[in-house]
């Protein structure tokens, strides 16, 4: 499997979740933020005893989780999303609701103002969300090429032996089963331990 052949189908995901039709992408993420609010709140104590949860700001035609963040805060949750760095790591920080915002230097996103924070500032999460274009039934995604989860999930794995749990949210069309092979997995790839689509609700696959 070539790069240009994962660049290949890094384009045909992108594409086929922007030609998602802008209404079931709505219904979509709204379910997907109220199945994994109702998870999060359901966990035992002893995995949310931190009250932590880090994900991305939703840009573009993610899944719009933008709801789930304002639940969670609301609900007295600490969340840290992360910023890019030039070097292609990523730095975390502190967002609520309000948070003033700035255009990133990398790409034409805003993120929150704020301290920078290393990795060991989520290491102690009760959840991560991990984001991806595409993801298997082993727990394997694909991400956007950058390569910023990849170092982050590798880098977290040495900083404690509690790890948070990684959680995938995707759109229906971008869960396949493993025997699939819809996507090279490299020597690399670190997997998730769940999925979560609309239509599968939250599925444990590590």
């Amino acid at each position: 499997m070539t790069s240009d052949t994962k660049a290949e189908l890094r384009a045909q995901f992108f594409t086929q979740r922007k030609e998602l039709d802008i209404t079931q992408r709505q219904l979509q993420s709204e379910v997907l933020c109220q199945t994994l609010f109702d998870w999060y709140r359901g966990l035992e104590s002893a995995h949310r005893d931190a009250r932590k949860v880090a994900m991305t700001i939703k840009f573009g035609s993610e899944p719009d989780t933008d709801p789930l963040m304002h639940a969670l805060h609301n609900d007295g949750v600490e969340l840290w999303v992360p910023i890019s760095n030039k070097d292609r790591s990523m730095s975390w920080t502190r967002w609520y609701p309000g948070v003033p915002m700035e255009q990133s230097a990398l790409a034409p996103i805003d993120e929150p103002v704020g301290e920078r924070f290393g990795p060991e500032a989520v290491a102690d999460a009760d959840v991560i969300l991990v984001p991806a274009l595409a993801a298997d039934t082993g727990g394997y995604r694909l991400g956007k090429g950058g390569g910023y989860y990849d170092r982050f999930l590798a880098a977290l794995s040495e900083l404690s032996d509690e790890q948070p749990l990684l959680v995938t949210p995707l759109f229906d069309h971008e869960y396949f089963a493993a025997d699939d092979e819809a996507f090279p997995i490299e020597a690399h790839d670190l997997p998730v331990q769940a999925v979560v689509t609309a239509s599968t609700g939250l599925v444990w696959v590590q």
